[in-house]
């Protein structure tokens, strides 16, 4: 935008040889980058620039401006340490970047810059203004008519501070279920102070790499755009995330002046209507973890001293509490991590590692509760051991490899076929398996063991060497035990062995089981 001097309302187009002269007269402190018709252009310093800057110098060279000590103010952003601007505004003003400064201090005075660009006899010069801002109440003071203005400032920030105070206290004694009402309330009222159109704030990742807009509060009419905010990349806004990290501030007056380093944000502010825009970095423990902000729809906004410090203030507030949140979040992941690696080292430990199936550890703890429960209930408890039938032979002849692989299918089609609720399935060693059957019949179990070797001749899974059948085949003694015996653990183990063992003796691939003192080879219909 191009502007001219003027003094009591009325333009003064002045010619060249006087413009030095005016302006070293005027009292507000102007640095302007003089252009020259050969060799680097000139800064100029009037004498209210050359006092406020300490420069004694009859040229003031680039580095010179560069070295001045400037550091972000302290009482409006939140950063662990004492900051200084990445670059040095002042040249970024004279060389034509919009600028607009409110949070620098130099040698220890608050103090505010403004870039202009002045067109004096049809040359455009780069100049800034500076000016010694009122560190206590956030205002500019000019003269005493703005005694009204101090007063009006001084009353909204003990307002302001008031409810901050009280909200602070809400938040230490939130519950968890009540921190997101805490927050939306002080987004409220940091928008309404600042008379702005949305309030927000920004949580990054713990990676820092990616942000998203978790809280908001908009004036009505205006639109949200909180649900599409969600997981924004780094890359996607590199200036923003620079700024925010090396100065903990974000200002922009007017997001139709963003300079060429801020090309992906402009865009973005432009997809979000946003005109003007502040945001003031979120630290806990030290460490940044978001920002909080508000912006402008309608119209460009020069944001103060007193915008900056209002979000500072709650930024301070919420953070801590969303970091409180965070622990508790992680907290209860990592328990619930823990919960579930022991269910997993639990279950890996109940597990046989070449079947997937329960191990004989497991089966023996399972045996006991289920004996416990049968004297307690007065049921039935069947157990049946299974053994494959002329197993070392296959292994001898087919390779141990086939041999897992035989295991594997027997112990498939056993959980395919034992199923039901409370039945168990075990690898009892080496190709001995167990299957208890709660609360069957004598009769049932011997039914449902006889459909378990027709599923497996079904399957047909060669056996050369088997001297029964040229497929897989099992032979299986089966106990059935009744509420009756204080050694029924050890009882329905040893009749289960026994049947196993004779039906092994009475040819194999069969069941047996004992009835009375005697067993008996059941006979399949």
């Amino acid at each position: 935008m191009t502007s001219s001097l003027s003094a009591h309302g009325t333009e003064l187009l002045l010619p060249s040889n006087l413009c030095l002269a005016l302006l070293d007269s005027i009292p507000i402190a102007i640095l302007g980058m003089l252009p020259k018709q050969t060799g680097p252009s000139e800064i100029f310093a009037n004498q209210a620039a050359r006092k406020m800057l300490d420069l004694n110098e009859s040229s003031i060279t680039r580095e010179l401006i560069a070295n001045l000590p400037f550091y972000l103010d302290t009482d409006l952003i939140s950063a662990p340490d004492i900051k200084r601007p990445k670059e040095s505004p002042l040249l970024m003003a004279l060389d034509g970047c919009p600028i607009e400064r409110r949070d620098l201090t130099l040698y220890n005075r608050a103090i505010s810059l403004r870039s202009h660009e002045l067109e004096l006899d049809g040359i455009r010069l780069n100049t800034v203004l500076m000016m010694e801002r009122d560190h206590r109440l956030f205002v500019v003071q000019r003269d005493t008519s703005d005694l009204l203005s101090s007063e009006i400032s001084l009353r909204d920030m003990i307002a302001f501070d008031k409810l901050m105070s009280q909200l602070s206290s809400q938040l230490i004694n939130a519950q968890s279920d009540e921190i997101s009402g805490y927050i939306d309330n002080a987004l409220a009222a940091v928008g309404e102070f600042c008379n702005a159109d949305r309030a927000y704030i920004f949580e990054f990742a713990s990676t820092g790499q990616e942000f998203s807009n978790t809280f908001e509060w908009v004036r009505e009419g205006i639109t949200s755009h909180i649900d599409e905010l969600k997981n924004i990349p780094r890359e996607a806004l590199p200036w923003f995330y620079e700024c925010i990290e090396t100065e903990g501030l974000f200002l922009v007056p007017d997001t139709t002046l963003i300079p060429a380093v801020g090309k992906l944000e402009q865009q973005e502010f432009e997809n979000e209507d946003i005109r003007s825009v502040i945001c003031v970095g979120m630290y806990a423990q030290q460490q940044l973890i978001g920002v909080v902000g508000c912006d402008m729809v309608a119209r460009k906004r020069h944001w103060t001293e007193a915008d900056t410090r209002r979000l500072k203030l709650v930024g301070e507030i919420i953070a801590n509490s969303l970091q409180s949140e965070r622990h508790l979040r992680s907290l209860h992941a990592t328990q619930q991590e823990l919960i579930e690696a022991n269910e997993t080292l639990q279950e890996l430990a109940q597990k046989d590692g070449l079947t997937g199936i329960f191990n004989r550890r497991h089966f023996d703890n399972i045996i006991h509760e289920e004996v416990s429960r049968l004297l307690r209930h007065e049921h039935s408890l069947t157990l049946l051991l299974l053994d494959i039938d002329f197993f070392k032979p296959f292994n001898d002849y087919y390779g141990h490899i086939a041999g897992d692989r035989a295991l594997k299918e027997v112990a498939k089609l056993l959980t395919e076929h034992f199923r039901r609720s409370g039945e168990i399935v075990a690898r009892f060693g080496g190709e001995e398996f167990a299957v208890l059957l709660p609360e069957v019949s004598q009769r049932d179990a011997l039914l449902r063991a006889a459909d378990f070797r027709a599923a497996l001749a079904q399957i047909a899974l060669p056996h050369e060497t088997n001297e029964v059948s040229n497929s897989l085949t099992v032979s299986i003694g089966l106990s059935h035990l009744q509420p009756e015996s204080i050694d029924a653990v050890e009882k329905l183990i040893q009749t289960a062995d026994e049947a196993l063992y004779y039906a092994k003796s009475v040819g194999r691939d069969c069941i047996c089981y004992r009835e009375k003192d005697e067993f008996s080879k059941y006979l399949e219909t």
